[in-house]
């Protein structure tokens, strides 16, 4: 696989931070009630409980900003590391079982055993990596796993992630006096009103993001080929193993913030290649920051596209990634002298 380092494009790193600051402002000014932003920054730096629209950015927008900022880092950064690792350019927690591996098991944990808030991360990540187990064991036992492409990968991931989705939903519908508390969770729904789970979970991402970076090198030796890393020095089944569980218990705990979010680890990583290249070290921060960014239009989109109808944000981020998803697969799969790898 040949390497790239990126465009020389020196202004794209303070890009990707302008997009992000003006996401983030747009995303707490705009929505049914406009918001000057010369009301939101006093609202963040001298916060008077009198003011109204003080109250709507402390305590509604604020941390629905801050939950899509944490989803959107945590996936991108994940979708990064497995298209690296695995060589397609479709892997992501969203198509490799992930996403919906958590989102079943906190739902199973929750109507079957009842379990607290204080436990739900740890039942979503156990979930994850449940769900992207089996997506490797099936891909295994139906000899997928020597395709060339690695298609069988995301067609294993991709059927898995519909069963599992089905079997949450199934759950939810078991349970008429619970539903409507999960109904909005489980199709992905940024909202304030979650701001306690981020609270309790958001830790357990930035952990699982903070070894990607400091795998960053290793990652980036593993990418250029096993006998490379190998002769450098690198531990390439640690190296993978360490990094695929980050990845795993980081987007398992942004599940279980808000419920499934898709497409942001499949879309992010391809708008951040061209000009951060495959290098972990720059492509990481970049597609953190990008991450972000996409996450907070998303949010702002579902809320203000459809005036006076809200969205969840999971469904305008499949309305968008859908679109992305074919357009990759065109250029990946289905056109003359398609690469097989990234």
């Amino acid at each position: 696989m040949t390497m790239r380092t990126g465009l020389p494009v020196g202004l794209a790193p303070a890009g990707a931070v302008l997009i992000l600051v003006a996401a983030f402002l747009g995303n707490l000014s705009l929505g049914a009630t406009s918001i000057s932003p010369r009301s939101v920054v006093e609202a963040l730096l001298f916060f008077d409980q009198e003011e109204f629209d003080h109250f709507i950015v402390a305590y509604q927008r604020l941390p629905r900003a801050l939950i899509a900022m944490f989803v959107g880092a945590v996936m991108a950064c994940g979708g990064c590391v497995l298209q690296g690792l695995t060589r397609n350019p479709l892997a992501s927690p969203s198509l490799l079982g992930v996403s919906s591996g958590a989102t079943l098991f906190v739902i199973a944990g929750i109507f079957l055993l009842d379990i607290p808030l204080a436990w739900q991360g740890v039942v979503a990540i156990a979930g994850g990596l449940f769900g992207f187990a089996s997506c490797l064991f099936v891909t295994r036992l139906t000899g997928m796993s020597r395709d060339p492409r690695g298609l069988g990968l995301i067609l294993s991931g991709a059927v898995l992630s519909m069963l599992y989705s089905g079997l949450a939903n199934a759950l939810l519908l078991a349970s008429p006096s619970r539903r409507s508390e999960f109904l909005s969770w489980v199709s992905g729904n940024i909202n304030h009103a979650y701001a306690d789970r981020l609270y309790s979970f958001w830790w357990l991402g930035a952990i699982g993001v903070a070894l990607l970076f400091v795998l960053a090198r290793p990652l980036t030796l593993v990418m250029l080929g096993r006998e490379k890393a190998a002769s450098a020095g690198v531990d390439v089944e640690r190296v993978r193993f360490i990094a695929l569980a980050a990845v795993v218990v980081s987007a398992s705990a942004a599940v279980a913030v808000c419920g499934p979010i898709g497409f942001v680890g499949l879309i992010v990583p391809h708008m951040v290649r061209p000009f951060a290249g495959a290098a972990f070290k720059k492509a990481l921060p970049a597609n953190a920051v990008l991450g972000a960014a996409t996450c907070l239009l998303a949010d702002l989109a579902a809320r203000t596209a459809f005036t006076p109808f809200v969205l969840h944000t999971g469904i305008m981020m499949d309305l968008l990634g859908g679109i992305a998803f074919a357009i990759i697969v065109k250029r990946c799969y289905l056109s003359p002298g398609a690469r097989t790898a990234l």
